[in-house]
């Protein structure tokens, strides 16, 4: 297999994530935060890195991080089926630590839901340290 291509987030490629997305089952909100616009306005204010891996002009993966100039986190990292298993998830996340270390971040989390075991897995295999901690949000719509 070629070696992945790990690249900034083109808007082109919302229709391509958005159903990687759904093949993965990962959970996302299409009406609010994860619309094409508002993904558009988070990479434009700066707190957001979005990345893909394509081997061969095809999307293998992606992976979005935010930081709020402290921390930096990663969210929706997802690879294909078909390209699982090849390092593609170790690729995304190295290199979106490299974009962190970029703005002089130095600690880089996630937050995994407790019934997904394979991403609980994978971060712990990237040497990612679990934490026992509950999480609370408030949200103005369920899209947010």
């Amino acid at each position: 297999m070629p070696e992945p291509v790990i690249r900034k987030f083109n808007t082109k490629d919302y229709q391509d994530i958005i159903a990687l997305w759904d093949r993965v089952k990962l959970p996302y909100r299409p009406q609010g935060r994860d619309s094409y616009e508002n993904i558009k306005k988070q990479i434009a204010d700066g707190t957001t890195i979005f990345l893909v891996a394509e081997v061969d002009g095809k999307l293998a993966g992606c992976v979005m991080g935010t930081h709020d100039g402290r921390k930096g986190w990663i969210n929706r990292l997802s690879v294909a089926p078909e390209f699982q298993r090849r390092n593609i998830a170790r690729r995304l996340v190295a290199e979106l630590e490299k974009e962190f270390e970029k703005l002089g971040l130095e600690v880089f989390a996630c937050v995994i839901e407790g019934d997904n075991t394979v991403s609980q897995e994978v971060f712990k295999k990237l040497g990612y340290e679990y934490y026992d901690v509950r999480y609370y949000s408030r949200r103005k719509t369920p899209e947010s």
